[in-house]
């Protein structure tokens, strides 16, 4: 699962070419499922920039519902109740800067930082829905969605978020009722070495650090790109 993003420098230049109102958010290097994560999405007509709760609950749960998905597996979101309407209906486009991922080896799990390989900003699919909450207010909330991993992605783990890059930004944006088809042809892996990646320092562990430090390559760690050039081929 992607568990773990950075909104902190150059995310906003998507919102931008979106054509969405700016954020006033301060930059962060932790975000975590439970707090908000800024994301555009279309909703009567409009385009919309809002900081939403991470963590997807869908329109029918329980109104004291709390605890959310933070992803969704875009294979065969069709046949999931949870996440069916919103795929069909409710699509957000999250800007970020990169992302974390864990790589296990043995009872260890070391922390890896991704990001564009051209140093720009991701533009990730996700979900969004409107909750009524117990308090009787409605509440949206929204989630990442997964794919099978590119090359350098799977070398660490085995997901990965949607990259929507050019038109297909837009697309995920439109109102249009969206059919599995439709879905698929969206939701794909990214290219390989469309990332890049190094490891860095287990402090990401720690939700309540949130410094620009995080997503420093770990001092001592081997180069990785050049590692994953060499091991991949």
């Amino acid at each position: 699962m992607c568990g773990r993003v950075t909104q902190f420098s150059r995310w906003e230049e998507i919102v931008k070419s979106l054509g969405a109102p700016s954020a006033e958010v301060a930059p962060r290097y932790n975000i975590s499922p439970g707090t908000p994560l800024v994301s555009v999405r279309r909703e009567q007509g409009v385009l919309r920039t809002e900081a939403l709760p991470w963590g997807f609950v869908p329109a029918w749960a329980p109104a004291d519902e709390q605890d959310g998905h933070a992803n969704a597996r875009a294979e065969g979101i069709f046949d999931r109740p949870t996440f069916r309407d919103s795929a069909r209906h409710r699509r957000c486009v999250i800007p970020i800067d990169g992302y974390y991922e864990w790589k296990t080896e043995g009872k260890l799990k070391s922390p890896y930082y991704f990001r564009a390989a051209d140093g720009g900003p991701l533009a990730v699919g996700g979900l969004w829905s409107l909750h009524l909450a117990a308090d009787g207010t409605h509440r949206r909330t929204l989630c990442l969605v997964t794919v099978a991993p590119n090359r350098e992605a799977g070398e660490i783990h085995s997901r990965m978020p949607i990259v929507l890059t050019g038109a297909a930004r837009q697309a995920w944006l439109s109102e249009k009722a969206f059919t599995a088809e439709d879905f698929a042809r969206l939701a794909a892996t990214a290219p390989d070495r469309a990332l890049s990646l190094h490891r860095v320092s287990p402090d990401v562990n720690r939700v309540a650090i949130d410094t620009e430090r995080l997503v420093q390559p770990l001092v001592g760690a081997m180069d990785q790109p050049d590692f994953f050039g060499d091991l991949l081929g």
